[in-house]
């Protein structure tokens, strides 16, 4: 039983977590101190605590931000919308990812404040897409670049 599953397949929301992996395997890493949840405006979302960061054999004193934890849910949540579309992901790391369908290229990143230019590709895989998604919080300003608002919130 991968006790990390929900982080390195993630980020999920515990409800999330829950549905996917089932109560099992999600009580156990709770219980086990593998993950813990850490509150956001979409709800609690599941990282590694310390003893899953060692694990991971990373520092044990580190727990992302809710922000970067809302990107990273969003980034997920939109690509797997993409594959289901037929685009197939090439890369998602944290708040960025990279699919493809038909030789075209799009970029999805997640972005908390305005959007005022064309996000820099941050490796030779990103330069190439055709296309970039930004997913912002609703009400954001908006640019040039394809700009899919998100609410972010109760509710």
């Amino acid at each position: 039983m991968d006790l990390l599953a929900p982080w390195r397949e993630g980020p999920y929301t515990l409800q999330e977590a829950l549905e996917r992996y089932g109560e099992a395997l999600v009580g156990e890493a709770l219980r086990q101190r593998v993950l813990k949840p850490v509150m956001t405006r979409l709800g609690p979302v599941l990282v590694p605590a310390a003893r899953g960061r060692a694990l991971l054999g990373l520092t044990r004193y580190y727990t992302p931000r809710a922000g970067a934890l809302e990107m990273a849910l969003l980034v997920r949540r939109q690509a797997e919308a993409m594959e289901r579309e037929g685009w197939r992901v090439l890369r998602r790391e944290g708040s960025r990812a990279v699919l493809e369908k038909d030789g075209e290229r799009v970029l999805v990143v997640g972005n908390r404040g305005p959007v005022g230019r064309r996000p820099r590709p941050q490796d030779d895989l990103e330069a190439t897409a055709s296309r970039v998604v930004v997913l912002v919080p609703e009400g954001a300003k908006r640019s040039r670049i394809e700009v899919k608002e998100v609410r972010i919130g109760s509710g």
